[in-house]
């Protein structure tokens, strides 16, 4: 594969307003149909900024792919490089040897993505040719190769750097770390946090959980902007009080993020109080990967109860959302979870009611906030007490009709508009 650039024209009226030029670095970006894609793709979108932007062309086997997504995502840039990046057999051989026998050295330098760094290099040098070197650069993490290849930018070149954390890094509790790999991300990990001018994270807890490995004047460089949604993706969807309610969970599961507390919970309610699910259906959207949901407690609830839908684009993930009833959180059981999972903002979007099964931390923050419902995953009664009331709050309401859900000023915060305002803020404290 070769370099593919799309220049994208701007009157020069336009262009007066874009004074800062930004080069931004993302792996990931549409066509790609993950939430680190999407929500990279729309923040650059809504901050008025002259950005060129390096992402990966790529088409692994299986990762999903929203060919719709491409000409929305590339019309506000200044320009959209395409650097290929491929997976020789032996790479890919290799990996899943690792993955088989837990060979946790390989691919944790800081990921499988580090082979892409040669080729981006090359690529921005071919960029600095054709015209100014940015004003800043910004990383996008995960995955955690961009930020190693923003070192390598900063050491060569010396430009205002912001790295944005979707996610934490060392301490993510997704990452199975032993102690040599945790010490070599460890040290890659301090070496991007010392570097770096400006490092942003999704929520204040995990800027708490990060930078408490490191003194306070580090922590000074740390910015919080949460994820964001845009309101005219929504469209509220009228559906007829007597129709089945429907209680959705639109996003993947995969290694301890299970339905398996919603499951037991559904179990108990079965025999405490039957009638509260007639009528009921919990629907899941997305990839299970390889969780074996019978064993979880699936195989002992009733035909209906619970279904599974496939992966779908964003577009129509965005129509499930507004269509239903209720929407679902689960996480991974954890004493503090940091995560601030992109679909609960497209759920505040959407303004259905949202019950979370999840342990306290940032996403049991915001979901009391909006007034929703929200237990730990660890604890079978308090989950089944919320499950259940969830479902009797969606039953007295749905004889309403769709109404509006979550405080306004709540939503608000999330509005893709002022979050992108916000990220441009963050990069003129930064030049100045």
């Amino acid at each position: 594969m070769s370099l593919q650039t799309e220049e994208l024209l701007y009157s020069p009226a336009i262009k007066d307003l874009m004074k800062v030029r930004l080069l931004a670095l993302s792996f990931y970006y549409p066509p790609v149909n993950n939430p680190r894609a999407v929500q990279v793709a729309r923040l650059l979108r809504h901050a008025s900024l002259s950005t060129s932007l390096i992402c990966a062309d790529y088409d692994q086997p299986n990762e999903r792919m929203d060919h719709l997504q491409i000409s929305p995502a590339a019309e506000f840039l200044e320009s959209c490089l395409r650097v290929p990046y491929s997976e020789t057999w032996w790479h890919r051989t290799s990996s899943r040897l690792a993955h088989r026998f837990d060979l946790r050295l390989m691919d944790k330098q800081p990921d499988r993505f580090m082979n892409w760094k040669p080729a981006v290099l090359k690529a921005v040098e071919s960029l600095l040719g054709k015209g100014d070197p940015p004003d800043a650069l910004v990383t996008f993490g995960s995955p955690m190769s961009d930020h190693v290849i923003g070192l390598e930018l900063k050491k060569r070149f010396g430009w205002p750097w912001l790295a944005h954390f979707s996610d934490p890094w060392v301490d993510n509790i997704f990452k199975n770390f032993n102690w040599l790999t945790r010490s070599m991300n460890l040290s890659l990990e301090r070496h991007v946090v010392e570097s770096a001018d400006r490092l942003i994270f999704t929520s204040s807890e995990t800027v708490d959980l990060v930078m408490a490995k490191y003194c306070p004047s580090l922590r000074s460089k740390a910015r919080v902007l949460p994820h964001a949604f845009e309101p005219d993706s929504f469209q509220l969807q009228a559906i007829e009080s007597d129709s089945k309610i429907v209680i959705r969970y639109v996003g993947d599961m995969y290694g301890r993020r299970t339905p398996e507390p919603l499951f037991n919970a559904l179990k108990s309610i079965l025999v405490s109080e039957p009638s509260l699910l007639d009528g009921v259906s919990f629907e899941f959207v997305g990839s299970m990967h390889d969780l074996k949901v019978n064993q979880m407690g699936l195989a002992d609830l009733p035909q209906g109860l619970v279904d599974f839908q496939p992966t779908v684009g964003y577009a129509e993930s965005l129509d499930l959302m507004t269509s239903a009833d209720g929407l679902l959180v689960i996480d991974a059981p954890a004493a503090e979870s940091v995560f601030l999972p992109s679909k609960l903002i497209d759920y505040i979007g959407a303004r259905r009611p949202v019950l979370g099964i999840t342990p306290p931390g940032t996403a049991t923050r915001l979901i009391t906030e909006l007034g929703g419902w929200v237990c730990d995953p660890v604890d079978a009664e308090q989950t089944q007490k919320a499950v259940a009331a969830f479902v009797n709050f969606v039953r007295e309401h749905k004889s309403a009709g769709k109404q509006c859900w979550g405080p306004p000023l709540v939503r608000e915060r999330f509005n893709a508009a002022g979050v992108g305002k916000k990220f441009e803020e963050i990069v003129d404290e930064l030049l100045s």
